[in-house]
């Protein structure tokens, strides 16, 4: 069964992770728990009141167990309603190595982060599940019908081919731009046989060779996108060292500050 983690951080039922996330469960029979993470700061842990605000917070997030009931039956799903108090990063990547997807809102404009180095991107680099990112206005209803993968046969794109399966074949198209190249004939490895791979699976994307040179993959990823109307974009993050992206920028960077469609991504 497919195991699907909502990261609920408005209690509401306008979230668009839960709107998401739900539309998902319902679609392929997935169970669905929603997570609340009442987040510590351990650097106001010794002020007065905090343990008592806190426990506030948790008391009204628990008894939000009967709503979260109502969605599932609403939407015709199992799940389950998690409260977990602690640091937020450890938290949602600890959680969400138990689902094969995690469900979230894409790191706003305004947030106080910057891309990179925001709560979210902060835990796919601590081995969290692949994440389904869907941006604060999302186009209803969801559906996830015409689907572009970013391909460069590294392990995080890998991952995100792998996490996503469910959803290309149910897709009516599905497109993969293959950037993926034989640099080193001989000694590095050379690329995945993913065509193949793909067949086995039941998939026949429409394949476009070769991603953009420079900085502009991004920008070209996205721009196709919004050429074939796509509902979903699949790609891997971080395809340099991780230090590098985060404080560099890069393609990653690019699609997640820019995009406005949901990304499956994952390490």
């Amino acid at each position: 069964m497919l195991e699907l983690l909502i990261n609920v951080e408005t209690l509401r039922d306008d979230d668009p992770a839960v709107q998401a996330g739900m539309a998902l469960a319902s679609h392929h029979q997935a169970y669905v728990t929603g997570l609340n993470i009442i987040e510590v700061y351990p650097s106001t842990m010794a002020m007065p009141d905090v343990a008592v605000v806190l426990a506030s917070e948790e008391e009204e997030a628990k008894a939000c167990d009967a709503w979260w009931t109502g969605k599932c039956q609403q939407n015709g799903v199992n799940g389950a309603w998690e409260v977990i108090r602690g640091m937020y990063v450890p938290v949602l990547a600890r959680r969400s190595c138990m689902a094969d997807i995690t469900i979230s809102r894409l790191p706003h404009e305004k947030d106080a982060l910057p891309s990179g180095m925001d709560y979210l991107t902060r835990a796919l680099l601590s081995s969290a599940s692949p994440m389904l990112l869907v941006p604060s206005s999302p186009k209803e209803p969801f559906r996830l019908e015409q689907i572009l993968v970013a391909w460069n046969s590294s392990l995080p794109s890998m991952h995100a081919l792998r996490a996503s399966l469910p959803l290309l074949r149910d897709a009516t198209e599905v497109c993969l731009i293959d950037g993926s190249s034989d640099e080193l004939p001989g000694m590095a490895p050379p690329p995945l046989p993913v065509k193949d791979w793909l067949k086995r699976q039941g998939i026949v994307p429409n394949i476009v060779q070769g991603f953009p040179t420079g900085s502009h993959v991004g920008e070209a990823l996205l721009e196709h996108a919004r050429t074939m109307r796509a509902d979903l974009l699949v790609m891997g993050a971080w395809g340099h060292s991780r230090l590098n992206e985060m404080v560099l920028g890069g393609t990653t960077r690019h699609v997640l500050k820019h995009t406005k469609l949901p990304v499956l991504v994952a390490h």
